[in-house]
């Protein structure tokens, strides 16, 4: 029985966030005048076009031919991945590495109006020498999922993109 008033409880609530609008923080929406637009990368099967073109491609965005000025276009100027050094062992080699990944992107609008994008996300990495081939992987696991979020901040700043039509 308590399961099921649980359950009566639960449903309005669920129903009612369904309905307001309510979308999850991390969710990456694109604007309904970006629906067809092109896209432009100096590395276009590189990890964060590959990111960027799986959420247009989520959110239902016709990517048209790149020579046609008439769309929007989103284009990836320069990305690039730095290691830090943040704290060493006691005999000088790095224990701690801060990578930062540095995205600077562009919105142009009919071949005139230029909107900078500018993403820059952090992570910290822990060197263990013992396990070098841990490190390895691990690296490579947070360094997809910082493409993966820079992407996501790229996507979601195209809302703060305004023209006028």
């Amino acid at each position: 029985m308590k399961k099921y008033i649980t359950l009566a409880l639960l449903l309005p609530l669920l129903i009612l966030l369904n309905g307001c609008g309510f979308h999850l923080q991390n969710e990456a929406e694109v604007p309904a005048q970006f629906k067809t637009m092109t896209f432009i990368s100096h590395d276009p099967y590189g990890q964060l076009s590959r990111n960027i073109k799986e959420i247009l491609g989520d959110n239902k965005v016709n990517l048209v031919d790149s020579s046609s000025s008439e769309y929007p276009s989103l284009r990836i100027i320069s990305n690039r991945l730095d290691r830090d050094t943040i704290s060493i062992y006691q005999d000088g080699k790095a224990a701690e590495y801060q990578l930062v990944l540095s995205v600077e992107a562009q919105v142009v609008i009919k071949g005139k109006e230029i909107y900078p994008i500018s993403v820059h996300i952090f992570r910290t990495f822990f060197d263990n020498p013992a396990t070098a081939l841990a490190k390895t992987a691990e690296q490579s696991l947070i360094e997809e999922e910082m493409y993966t979020q820079a992407a996501k901040q790229i996507i979601g700043k195209l809302k703060s993109v305004h023209t006028n039509n």
